[in-house]
């Protein structure tokens, strides 16, 4: 079975525009990670205060995360058994990725000690569309960023994955979890 599904229209523009806007509006909470091999990138998390101007997008992203969730769910033939009774969210980042200076996240997985085993499936949320590079790639399979659509994989040591420098313009992705309660 393939647990790899990208759903395109998932979000719509206007609500996209608008993260990448408050993104480059909001410097201040603007972090770099170390995405490894001198690769970087810089981020926002979304909730990283009780009362963040982000809040009220962090609740719209739920709602777009959780009703492609029931789409994969069914595309990916998941018995209720089979899915967590409660379940959660990491609080999701905004990530941009700017063409030309080492940005990119070489292959990885993002279950890798106790800190991080309670994430059990990737939800990965395109602001923008990149013309040129920028692709999220497992198993030797690209998927290009386009504006609105969620690309949805599970975390663990199955799904090795590498983010792609873009090349024709910054990308921008919401990248989250869905956890254990």
């Amino acid at each position: 079975m393939n647990y790899v599904k990208l759903y395109e229209n998932v979000a719509p523009r206007a609500w996209c525009e608008a993260q990448i806007d408050l993104f480059e509006d909001d410097t201040e909470q603007h972090q770099e990670q170390d995405c490894g091999n001198g690769e970087t990138l810089t981020q926002i998390n979304m909730l990283h205060s009780p009362n963040t101007r982000w809040r009220t997008n962090a609740n719209e992203l739920v709602n777009y995360i959780m009703s492609t969730v029931e789409k994969y769910k069914k595309d990916c033939g998941i018995e209720s058994f089979q899915w967590p009774t409660t379940m959660g969210f990491e609080p999701p980042k905004v990530k941009r990725y700017m063409p030309g200076v080492n940005e990119s996240f070489p292959a990885h997985v993002d279950v890798l000690n106790k800190t991080t085993m309670n994430r059990f499936l990737v939800c990965f949320l395109y602001l923008n569309t990149v013309e040129l590079g920028g692709e999220t790639e497992i198993f030797g399979t690209n998927f290009g960023p386009k504006q609105g659509s969620m690309l949805l994989f599970p975390p663990m040591w199955t799904h090795p994955h590498i983010g792609h420098p873009p090349v024709s313009g910054p990308k921008y992705i919401i990248g989250g979890y869905l956890t254990y309660a």
